[in-house]
């Protein structure tokens, strides 16, 4: 063979290799997993208050919060992913559903069936899916882009979205019935809490002056002023009829509090406080309060006891955003972070700068027992936030906050 097509073959040799190559590391980086990027829009929805200094990792405490879960699920997968895209909100609920025609006048034409509905995060559309057969359809194609987040009324009939305006500036909440009217609500809404039956919300309304706090209703337009306060950075979790609990927004550089705001006569009473990156989570009825502090091995899970006064050590290590509560009220389920690196809780995980792999569990506690459902380490790595139950509570629902699509674990 001539030197000259050596030459050639050899220079083409290189020239294809260097292109796989560089194919290869480009597919790399496109499949590689990310997290949240726009801090500057997740920072008006984000329940995490303002005091924190930076949002750059400089502490040289890197604390590890292990929770001592080995089980690990390789069987047939509990696991169900419902949407490939990303959700802005979901709701369960059980809905008549038509049934095939019939001859026959006793046979009945159609039947209770269970269900999700969910909000396209880039869209607004509404879907809905039967639990039965997996068969899912479009409820409402109303296009309401880039909604960040989306609350469904008791019938989820109604829905408030939740997006940034345009002048990146403001939150923009607006309400719309299926078949119904629609308006907009305040400007600047920070937080909105549904009442325990779903049909009532309770908003707060940031101003020159601090918030206002009002109650509406999902039916009627008349709106109630229950809230006022100088201080602006609260988060609502509407517990009870009457009873409002208002927490602090978290950081970890700052200790929090918990109040009770009574809507009937618009009194504000301390639960507790001086807990450091404090979140909470109150079980039904009001008697018994989720919460993490944060300490400088991670965020450490406890249960505060309202009536006595008292407060439980679960001795695992968590966010009560990532549990809910039984309907038992004595049981939690959670999504345990397997590891938990770091002390900067809970802001660096909303911030998104830190994303969690977790283990399902559910804890009693009163006993402080926990049982392991499943693991999703060994399957699809899972952050679960937004949980909630069907109505059986042997199905749990999540969004994965790694890519905000919704799932399902079979409990």
């Amino acid at each position: 063979m001539p030197q000259k097509t050596k030459i050639i073959l050899i220079i083409t040799f290189i020239f294809v290799v260097g292109i796989l190559i560089g194919v290869y590391f480009y597919l790399s980086s496109k499949n590689t997993t990310t997290t949240d990027s726009n801090p500057s829009l997740l920072q008006k929805f984000n329940p995490f208050g303002t005091s924190a200094k930076n949002t750059t990792n400089t502490n040289t405490n890197t604390g590890t919060g292990n929770n001592g879960i080995s089980e690990i699920t390789k069987a047939n997968s509990r696991f169900y992913q419902i949407t490939n895209f990303a959700i802005a909100g979901a709701a369960f609920l059980e809905d008549m559903r038509p049934l095939p025609t019939s001859n026959d006048a006793t046979t009945p034409t159609s039947e209770l069936a269970p269900s999700i509905r969910y909000v396209e995060r880039s869209t607004g559309h509404i879907y809905q899916m039967y639990l039965d057969t997996k068969k899912s359809g479009t409820i409402s194609n109303s296009t309401i882009p880039g909604v960040y987040e989306a609350i469904f009324n008791n019938r989820s009939t109604s829905t408030i979205y939740r997006y940034v305006a345009t002048d990146d500036t403001t939150i923009t909440s607006f309400l719309a019935s299926l078949g119904g009217d629609s308006n907009f609500l305040p400007a600047d809404i920070t937080a909105i809490s549904l009442s325990p039956d779903k049909t009532q919300f309770f908003s707060i309304i940031k101003n020159a002056n601090g918030v206002t706090g009002t109650t509406n209703s999902f039916d009627e337009t008349k709106t109630t002023q229950v809230f006022t306060s100088a201080f602006s950075e609260w988060l609502p979790q509407w517990v009870t009829d009457k009873n409002i609990y208002l927490t602090t927004k978290p950081s970890y550089l700052t200790p929090g509090s918990i109040y009770i705001l009574n809507i009937t006569n618009g009194t504000l009473s301390k639960i507790f406080g001086g807990i450091d990156g404090l979140t909470i989570l109150a079980n039904n009825d009001g008697n018994f309060i989720l919460y993490n502090a944060s300490l400088n091995v991670g965020p450490k899970l406890n249960v505060f006891d309202v009536k006595n006064h008292t407060s439980i050590d679960l001795g695992i290590y968590g966010l009560p955003e990532k549990c809910i509560w039984s309907p038992d009220n004595i049981n939690v389920y959670c999504a345990l972070p397997n590891i938990i690196t770091g002390i900067e809780y809970p802001d660096y995980w909303y911030q998104g700068l830190v994303s969690f792999t977790d283990s399902f569990v559910k804890i009693n506690t009163k006993t402080k027992s926990m049982m392991t459902i499943s693991n999703s380490q060994d399957e699809v790595p899972i952050d679960a936030t937004n949980l909630f139950l069907n109505n059986k509570e042997d199905k749990l629902f999540f969004t994965n906050k790694k890519d905000s699509t919704l799932w399902s674990l079979d409990l």
